[in-house]
């Protein structure tokens, strides 16, 4: 349908060159559509951003619950979903930052997703504790935060400008050996299993 196709276009062009770098008229032309066409459908720039965001939040958290519904255990899904994002393009880091500087609105509703997120990911945290798979004695609020993508994205960006190497390569092993940094043995042997069988594997 054709306001699915105005998300879909909006959310590459955003997530490329920006929000304020992409007009109406850029949006309207890279679908060849008018620009009438487009206020039909949505009121603004502001209201496309948050359908695209909105958009990309549920599908993100129906991947992530339907992963986690059909992996083995609490590691393996985690490792499943960490595996995931190798293969995601990620916002440059302009469209964060116009999100942060024009749509505060936009940017408190983030916020909030986060903290959701957050509480799924502590739910997850204990189940792995109690199933011994996850250490008992780990900081759930630190172990949160340090596992949280947008951490890893902050961090190997600030180094991707002196290294030649794929962020997202290095953003999968950073979270995959925050992951084994909070494991029992047990659980780290899933991992290193896991490791082994990646494809060029020095392990």
């Amino acid at each position: 349908m054709l306001r699915e196709r105005i998300i879909q276009q909006a959310t590459d062009l955003f997530s490329l060159h920006g929000i304020k770098n992409v007009s109406m008229d850029d949006l309207a032309s890279s679908l060849g559509i008018s620009k009438r066409t487009i206020y039909q459908n949505f009121k603004n720039k502001e209201d496309i951003l948050k359908n695209c965001i909105l958009v990309s939040r549920e599908n993100r958290t129906l991947r992530i619950i339907e992963t986690m519904s059909q992996s083995e255990n609490v590691v393996c899904g985690c490792l499943q979903i960490i595996n995931d994002y190798k293969y995601t393009r990620l916002p440059a880091a302009i469209f964060w930052e116009d999100i942060y500087k024009y749509y505060p609105e936009v940017y408190q509703g983030i916020l909030q997703d986060a903290e959701k997120n957050n509480i799924y990911l502590k739910r997850l945290l204990k189940e792995g504790i109690k199933d011994n798979y996850f250490r008992k004695k780990i900081n759930l609020d630190e172990t949160v935060f340090m596992l949280d993508i947008s951490t890893c994205i902050k961090i190997c960006g600030i180094y991707s400008v002196r290294v030649s190497l794929s962020r997202m390569d290095l953003i999968s092993n950073m979270m995959i050996n925050m992951l084994r940094g909070i494991s029992t043995p047990k659980g780290i042997e899933i991992i290193d299993q896991y490791i082994a069988n990646l494809p060029h594997s020095n392990n």
